[in-house]
């Protein structure tokens, strides 16, 4: 699971000083993929989600004053899910996505390409885009149209990912692949 992949190089990197993860989970695949030294809140339904939000969104108000403190890490997964209720559980993070580098916001999330280009206009979800952010678009059905300006999915081998950053063309690259889990 990449997201799993991407939290262990980040904890490796980072002490529990420098780093703190908040992780939206609805189908908790990333049970445990946190250290809890490392971990500063945990949401595997909408309710606990809606909480962690709001409680990381205090932290960032109180950051928009004094910039300090560790770098807070949104680390979601399967957004289309989480989002599926209608209720925007991470919408108190809107008003922090552009000015994010500055706060120490960062944002690793995962949706399926399915009903992407419906997903496109949510708040949270424009707001990253906004903020200018690199994306990797993994393989999906062309027939969900264009995700990024002259991009649409196509079908791409286990492991492969079109990565996108802004002002840049496309490029296909090697994500790490585990295969199934056991």
């Amino acid at each position: 699971h990449l997201l799993r992949l991407a939290a262990s190089a980040l904890v490796s990197q980072f002490s529990a000083d420098d780093i703190v993860f908040a992780v939206f989970d609805p189908r908790r695949g990333l049970e445990n993929a946190v250290p809890e030294d490392h971990l500063g809140g945990y949401a595997g339904n909408h309710t606990l989600a809606n909480r962690l939000s709001l409680a990381v969104a205090k932290e960032l108000a109180k950051r928009a004053e004094d910039p300090s403190g560790p770098r807070i890490v949104l680390l979601v997964d399967d957004y289309d899910v989480l989002a599926a209720s209608g209720s925007q559980p991470l919408a108190p993070f809107v008003p922090y996505l552009a000015s994010g580098r500055d706060l120490g916001l960062h944002v690793v999330m995962t949706r399926r390409v399915m009903g992407a280009a419906r997903g496109l206009f949510e708040p949270f979800t424009m707001g990253v885009r906004e903020s200018g952010c690199l994306s990797l678009l993994m393989s999906g059905d062309r027939s969900e149209g264009q995700l990024f300006p002259g991009v649409r999915p196509m079908t791409l081998p286990p492991g492969r990912a079109l990565y996108l950053r802004p002002g840049d063309p496309a490029r296909t690259v090697q994500t790490a692949y585990l295969g199934e889990e056991s």
